[in-house]
């Protein structure tokens, strides 16, 4: 990483750029009418926290988490739903500052948790949430339609 690191609030004019990061996390193309349609969806979510790392004013990754108060846990609960750092600037602790940042919004809130799903094929990002503090706590199961 050359120049220095900034953290912001993702922007409209950020569209682009967060599709085709999303679309090198999912392997896949995504269908820009309906990426589209959630971008700003996330946008005008008060419960959302939706950042971009930039170095050098090019935007280099971004994740997005989402939060609701919950019976169980008798408060607000934030989850990760994306989170990537383009390949290249892995191993930089940009993710980490990412999670930082998150947190530094959201602990105001009187959050209980943050939490995140992974897929079970991605073995380096679990590596990484458990590296910077999360605990492999849950199983997740999904019925898909």
């Amino acid at each position: 990483m050359n120049g220095s690191l900034e953290i912001r609030d993702v922007k409209p004019k950020d569209e682009e750029v967060v599709r085709l990061l999303l679309d090198e996390l999912e392997e896949r193309v995504a269908d820009p009418s309906i990426f589209h349609s959630i971008f700003k969806e996330y946008l005008q979510r008060e419960e959302a926290v939706f950042l971009v790392a930039e170095v050098d004013r090019q935007v280099i990754g971004f994740i997005t988490c989402l939060g609701q108060r919950l019976l169980h846990h008798e408060g607000w609960v934030y989850e990760i739903q994306e989170l990537i750092v383009t390949e290249g600037q892995q191993g930089k602790k940009i993710g980490q500052a990412l999670i930082n940042a998150v947190h530094a919004r959201i602990e105001p809130r009187g959050i209980k948790s943050i939490e995140v799903c992974s897929n079970k094929r991605r073995k380096k990002a679990h590596a990484f949430y458990q590296a910077v503090g999360f605990a492999n706590s849950h199983e997740k199961f999904t019925i898909y339609f």
